[in-house]
């Protein structure tokens, strides 16, 4: 009978430890409540002017469309995690149309191995032109196996414009969250 009792309470605190860990952001400041603290930039600022949630936000800002500028995260993934859930608030100001589909205000991603090699192609979230008002962007991943972890990246990939960028989350997600979102 004891090892009944023991056995239903070590699954009950699997199953906690599982949840709390799937409710956890993976991402450093990703309200930018720390100005850019955690993201590597290349022409990225932080600002309190305009924002979606908390006082500060990220802005790129760039008047070359011939130029890449943005802002990354490297983040490391839980072993074994078998579903994440990626989402930010982007809102756009002016963003041209570049001369590929592609081209815009991106939020995109790469999944990484050891040593941060990466594995397979980025993949685009989202990809804005124009004028948009704040909008979450949210996709649900399955983790290949061999996955250490993710490089996070937003840009203004070749375009002209303004991109502002808040609230960034990657969390461990279940197969039933997962399937949500299929």
């Amino acid at each position: 009978m004891n090892i009944i009792k023991y056995a239903a309470v070590g699954i009950l605190m699997l199953t906690v430890n599982y949840t709390s860990m799937a409710q956890k952001n993976l991402v450093t400041n990703g309200g930018f409540e720390d100005e850019l603290s955690g993201w590597v930039d290349y022409s990225a600022k932080a600002t309190p002017y305009i924002f979606s949630t908390g006082k500060m936000s990220a802005a790129l800002f760039s008047g070359d469309p011939s130029k890449w500028t943005g802002m990354h995260q490297i983040v490391a993934l839980p072993k074994n995690a078998p579903y994440i859930l990626m989402s930010a608030r982007i809102k756009a100001d002016g963003v041209s149309t570049g001369k590929e589909d592609w081209n815009g205000a991106l939020f995109l991603f790469e999944m990484l191995g050891k040593g941060e090699a990466k594995i397979g192609e980025g993949i685009n979230i989202a990809s804005v032109t124009g004028d948009q008002d704040w909008k979450l962007y949210e996709r649900a991943y399955i983790v290949p196996p061999g996955t250490a972890g993710i490089k996070l990246l937003f840009a203004l990939g070749y375009v002209s414009g303004t991109m502002f960028v808040d609230d960034v989350s990657i969390k461990v997600i279940s197969q039933a969250d997962y399937e949500k979102y299929l």
